[in-house]
């Protein structure tokens, strides 16, 4: 934990000034007024080859279900008492086994700024994940209005194969963001996660600065 802690720091010296934008998110707009796709990571965001599927808006009731419960609607309750109303989910995969397995990101909308502050500081970002056990936390620097990091481990077969993902989220106002790059355990990569948060920031103030994101033939056309 201590290297993993050192590590961070060193990228995070690097990494500070751009990630701490000093914007002011305005969190009195209507629910249908944040484009949170717009928010997401696109393909021009990931490394050669990544592909990216196209993102998922979840309601409360499918997002419930992600978090395979045996009691979804139970689940479902829970994530509204937290404030919890719909999130914009992308996943991009790599061309071949590599260092990176996986990237995630994914923006969540909550009903007011002291909802998302406390997922961001007790829920795990709203990812579905058992909070009640004990989260592997690392140190970021400032992101936004509130940062948080923290590893996750998954099972992803029956034989024990487990993928780690080093988890970057970060607070806008009301909405809670999050960056997760997945890879074998001790590949793990937290600059590398970082990094992508960065890029992710930057969509993210676009879009609250009401920039309208190049559709995906126009950035072919300038490539």
């Amino acid at each position: 934990m201590r290297f993993r802690a050192f590590a961070l720091l060193l990228a995070g010296v690097a990494l500070l000034g751009a990630c701490d934008s000093g914007k002011n998110y305005d969190s009195d707009k209507g629910d249908d007024d944040y484009d949170l796709a717009a928010m997401a990571l696109g393909q021009d965001d990931l490394p050669s080859g990544f592909q990216q599927i196209p993102g998922t808006e979840f309601t409360g009731s499918e997002w419930a279900e992600v978090f395979g419960s045996d009691d979804p609607e139970a689940k479902q309750q829970q994530l509204e008492a937290q404030g919890w109303l719909k999130n914009y989910v992308t996943e991009s995969v790599p061309p071949r086994f590599g260092k990176v397995l996986n990237i995630r990101s994914v923006s969540t909308l909550y009903t007011n700024e002291k909802a998302a502050q406390e997922s961001t500081a007790k829920f795990a970002c709203g990812l579905p994940i058992d909070t009640s056990k004990p989260i592997d936390e690392f140190i970021v620097p400032k992101i936004a209005d509130q940062s948080n990091g923290f590893f996750v481990e998954e099972a992803i077969d029956e034989e024990g194969t487990t993928l780690m993902y080093t988890t970057v989220c970060f607070r806008t106002g009301r909405i809670v963001h999050v960056v997760q790059e997945a890879a074998l355990p001790g590949l793990e990569d937290i600059g590398s996660g970082l990094r992508t948060a960065r890029l992710m920031l930057a969509h993210v103030d676009d879009a609250f600065d009401g920039k309208k994101r190049p559709a995906a033939d126009d950035e072919d056309d300038e490539g």
